[in-house]
């Protein structure tokens, strides 16, 4: 594939360049909205809040198998020859091989204490399964990496179709065939991990042959990801605490209304996802040819902010009417889904203006802005979650990702000072906490809607100058037809 020059990067280019990569998201996103609302007629909250407890482990394990060296992969992409690609590939993943056999084997001994914790019941093959679901999330972590970083947009977005086509084709078709309970979704995961992975191998082997390990580039990788692993797994509690609180305060059920509301939030880390994988290689590289090409991210930061927030205004304004088109027991959760967006709408933001800290290569100040997080939203939690159950928990992750934001804008503009335009970002951001606050404690679609409208309106006040590039852009594009 020809290599972009991202130094000369036009617009048509970079919007050729996100559309690669955002095709798939969207149409993911378009998928997840149509199969969960048949996947709740299929599966009851208190079976999808013990999916919600399995993702939990699950994604605590990965992180810890992966143990950083996925983040060295990317990070040493373009610093190796092109024809020692595979070396990198096969150098970066042999330790989370090693770490899996280990983990896995712990996983078959304490089985019985795990489907305890899982789903309240022993004698349930959850070790197996988990380990099952950790070497494919493993293998499909490195697959989309190698594919990501060559800019190989439409392929990317195929394998993501694939991989959600699959998932939620298999966990339809287990539910209607086996049995109407979480191992339908963990089973729809699996699967589609696995053969989504097959397919990018497929059109990958170029770059997964020799299969060969170099010490030397082995110590360099350690070097740059042993440290990142802390960090990840604050990261991780960080996000998933909330998880943690409601199993030990409060029921399934209310796990359930948190989990399906996530899910509906994961449309926007979709569109988040989509940002990112055009962005990171667009980033990184435009910094190795031109650090002083400061504009690229204030802009970036202007622009993604303003979708974002403007994206996340519209899924509160018609969010009870994607409740109603789910099984009645789920339409609770409709009072979860607003502060649930916030992390994604934060995560894309950062990914623009928290950029100085890994171009310095400072990445121990991520630990620390996890670290203080961790302890904001445990607090949150603990006050919150006996009291208001999966809403309060939901606050508590969107009040802390505020504080997240803060800190690592600040420490990055520090170490790679840009000029983001932080009053506009931090300006939408309080409008979306005053929508979603109201969305959370008033059950009058009537008046959420309403209330959504006016934060759009005054969302639009603020970005005018970005609503007036668009209305000129849509004007010559109408023009040309």
């Amino acid at each position: 594939m020809e290599t972009v020059n991202f130094k000369r990067l036009n617009f048509k280019e970079a919007l050729k360049l996100f559309f690669s990569f955002s095709l798939g998201v969207w149409i993911q996103a378009l998928i997840n909205i149509f199969s969960i609302p048949i996947i709740t007629f299929l599966i009851s909250p208190e079976e999808f809040g013990k999916s919600t407890m399995y993702s939990t482990v699950y994604s605590f394990l990965l992180v810890i198998i992966l143990a950083g060296f996925d983040q060295s992969f990317i990070r040493s992409f373009y610093e190796v020859e092109e024809r020692k690609r595979s070396e990198l590939f096969w150098t970066s993943l042999f330790p989370p091989l090693v770490l899996f056999v280990n983990v896995s084997l712990l996983l078959f001994l304490f089985n019985n204490r795990l489907s305890l914790f899982l789903i309240g019941a022993k004698s349930h093959p959850m070790g197996p399964l988990v380990a099952l679901s950790l070497i494919t999330g493993t293998m499909q972590t490195f697959n989309l990496a190698t594919i990501r970083m060559q800019k190989k947009g439409f392929l990317y977005s195929a394998v993501f179709v694939i991989q959600s086509l699959v998932n939620v084709g298999v966990t339809i078709i287990y539910a209607l065939s086996f049995g109407r309970n979480f191992y339908a979704i963990v089973w729809g995961q699996i699967f589609g991990n696995t053969l989504s992975f097959l397919v990018g191998a497929i059109f990958e082997h170029s770059n997964l042959l020799p299969v060969k390990i170099d010490l030397d580039l082995f110590k360099r990788l350690a070097t740059y990801g042993l440290p990142l692993l802390p960090s990840a797994l604050l990261w991780w509690l960080f996000q998933w605490i909330s998880r943690i609180f409601l199993r030990a305060f409060s029921s399934f059920t209310e796990l359930g209304y948190f989990g399906v509301a996530f899910k509906l939030s994961f449309v926007m880390y979709l569109v988040n996802s989509g940002f990112q994988n055009f962005w990171f290689p667009v980033a990184y590289e435009t910094y190795e040819k031109d650090r002083d090409n400061r504009k690229l991210f204030i802009d970036a930061a202007n622009v993604i902010s303003f979708v974002m927030v403007l994206f996340a205004l519209f899924v509160i304004a018609f969010k009870d009417f994607l409740f109603y088109i789910m099984a009645k027991d789920y339409r609770p959760a409709s009072l979860v889904l607003p502060f649930l967006l916030f992390p994604p709408v934060i995560s894309s933001i950062l990914a623009v203006t928290a950029r100085g800290i890994n171009f310095l290569k400072k990445t121990y100040w991520f630990i620390v802005s996890d670290g203080i997080c961790l302890i904001v939203n445990s607090v949150l939690n603990y006050l919150m979650v006996s009291k208001l159950g999966a809403r309060g928990s939901a606050i508590s992750t969107g009040l802390s990702f505020i504080v997240l934001l803060t800190i690592e804008t600040f420490i990055s503009m520090r170490l790679y000072p840009v000029k983001y335009p932080l009053k506009k970002i931090y300006t939408a951001i309080g409008i979306l906490w005053v929508a979603s606050f109201i969305a959370t404690f008033v059950r009058d679609a009537l008046i959420v809607g309403v209330v959504s409208l006016l934060a759009i309106f005054a969302l639009c006040l603020v970005y005018s100058d970005l609503v007036k590039i668009g209305i000129k852009e849509v004007k010559k594009f109408l023009k040309r037809r």
